[in-house]
């Protein structure tokens, strides 16, 4: 039987020891959750195990893609306060449901990472304060037609698109993208922001009606030989049905069944040509070279419209397009007309057209209301009946040519309804002027004979002062065009002279001696 060798029991020495001695201290539960350890004799008490780690890097993650998730909100582009009006026209437009980098990243990994670094350098010159104080971005083609936008839009063909005007109507417009966006138009490769841009301030992505009215009007000839891209239809229609305008109710599919042109009334809807003045090139550029290339206009568009996006109106004066666009310039310019107004045949003919434009406005004559035309208040232009040249092309070539009036432009308007109307006009209107003219003659031989007190004779020959005033108008202004106004005109001249040749036929009986009983 083997023996078994026992160890001795503890002295109270060794007891003494072990108590002294310190004790291991275990890690509390939250510790070993969060991976972390006591590092004993470290500068840094506290390390990370394995799991601290592979947590840290879990969190990281996770708060780097919650970060790149909140930083494509919308909410967070308004953080720099220079965005906020941005926001605000986002937040009521149509496209307040779609994330901004859906239209400010192009679609694709790719293009999203460079867009977050693009976006990233912005925060920074924001945070630096380096930024500018009007943001500038651009959208790219790939962005709106992306799968889920408008991918189909080139496909649809023509569309209804109903514009409300700034005067208060409503405009239906016919519109194609497809040749917008898939052929050159007038020699340039447009993009979607070439048209839908945020020109007006508080308006996000809309089509602003001015860009559209560069591109249809500038260059092009207007009024008389009326000059449109595209033509006047094909962008609208005429008003379907009748309408109600101060001569009465009117219908567009009458004239416009005879083919005559929408010009022959409408010859004042364009106002402006849009030019390009140099010295705007030096609101974005500062250097000479740049500012050289001024006149290369393919180029410029290039860079500008096709490349990179700039709104038209940053370069191009306004082009205004409405019923009575050009009429603004008639209201603000003064009958008078000077060297500028009419170049340089301004320098000898001064006030050229004041008696028609006035007779056929309905104003500037003596005792007779305004009395505008009705063509006039239809807002029927000049050309509408001056259409007929009046010079062989020979003849014009020296001394220019004149447009006059014909019976053949009223047919080309009216139909029958007026047929040798404007020849009864002239024979009336003359009549009645020679009338006029005769009565006013023998009134004023009648004055000048007659020896009357200074304050009746001043009286009566205010009476022939308005008759004269009114039988000049209607004579230098041509009465036919205006014929109610110039024979109202004509009847007050008449009857003023009548009145003074009667007034002095009274004073002459009674100057008469009584006869003799």
């Amino acid at each position: 039987m083997d023996s078994q060798e026992s160890s001795p029991p503890p002295s109270n020495a060794d007891r003494q020891q072990d108590a002294a001695a310190p004790k291991a201290v275990g890690r509390p539960l939250w510790w070993r959750i969060l991976g972390l350890r006591r590092r004993e004799g470290k500068r840094l008490p506290v390390g990370l195990t394995k799991w601290g780690l592979l947590l840290l890097v879990i969190v990281i993650l996770l708060g780097m893609g919650g970060f790149a998730e909140y930083s494509v909100r919308p909410e967070f582009c308004r953080s720099c306060h220079i965005m906020e009006p941005y926001y605000q026209a986002w937040h009521t437009s149509t496209h307040k449901n779609v994330p901004c980098v859906d239209c400010h990243f192009e679609p694709g990994l790719e293009k999203t990472l460079y867009g977050k670094w693009q976006a990233t350098s912005q925060a920074v010159k924001y945070l630096t304060a380096t930024y500018g104080s009007k943001p500038h971005a651009e959208v790219r083609d790939a962005s709106c037609l992306r799968v889920g936008c408008h991918e189909t839009r080139l496909l649809q063909g023509k569309s209804e698109w109903t514009v409300h005007t700034d005067r208060g109507a409503d405009v239906t417009v016919h519109f194609d993208h497809t040749p917008h966006l898939g052929e050159l138009r007038r020699g340039k490769q447009l993009r979607c922001v070439s048209c839908h841009s945020q020109i007006v301030q508080g308006q996000h992505i809309t089509v602003t009606l001015d860009t559209c009215f560069i591109c249809h009007f500038k260059g092009l000839r207007h009024g008389r030989d009326e000059e449109v891209l595209g033509g006047c239809g094909s962008c609208h229609g005429a008003p379907k049905g009748q309408i109600r305008l101060a001569t009465g109710m009117f219908d567009h599919a009458q004239f416009l069944d005879r083919g005559v042109a929408c010009e022959n009334c409408h010859a004042d809807s364009v106002r402006g040509d849009g030019a390009v003045p140099r010295q705007q090139c030096w609101t974005c550029h500062n250097k000479p070279h740049q500012i050289a290339r001024f006149g290369e206009t393919a180029f410029i568009h290039d860079m500008h419209v096709t490349q990179h996006k700039v709104e038209c109106s940053h370069c191009h004066i306004q082009i205004e397009h409405h019923l009575t666009a050009a009429a603004a310039d008639r209201r603000e310019t003064p009958i008078h007309l000077d060297a500028t107004d009419t170049g340089t045949c301004g320098q000898c003919h001064e006030q050229t057209h004041t008696g028609p434009r006035t007779l056929y406005s309905g104003t500037g004559g003596r005792g007779v209301p305004d009395m505008p035309d009705v063509m006039f208040t239809a807002q029927v232009d000049c050309i509408a009946c001056h259409q007929e040249h009046e010079f062989a092309e020979n003849v014009a070539a020296v001394i220019g040519q004149t447009y006059i009036a014909a019976q053949s432009r009223c047919d080309y308007c009216h139909g029958n309804r007026y047929s040798e109307r404007l020849d009864d006009w002239k024979a009336q209107i003359s009549q009645d002027s020679q009338a006029a003219e005769q009565a006013l003659g023998q009134a004023r031989a009648a004055l000048n004979a007659a020896a009357l007190p200074t304050p009746q004779t001043l009286d009566l020959q205010r009476l022939l002062d308005d008759a004269a005033h009114n039988l000049r108008l209607v004579t230098l202004g041509h009465g036919v065009h205006n014929v109610t106004y110039s024979t109202a005109l004509l009847n007050v001249a008449l009857e003023n002279a009548q009145n003074v040749i009667a007034q002095l036929a009274d004073e002459k009986r009674q100057e008469r001696p009584a006869a003799a009983p």
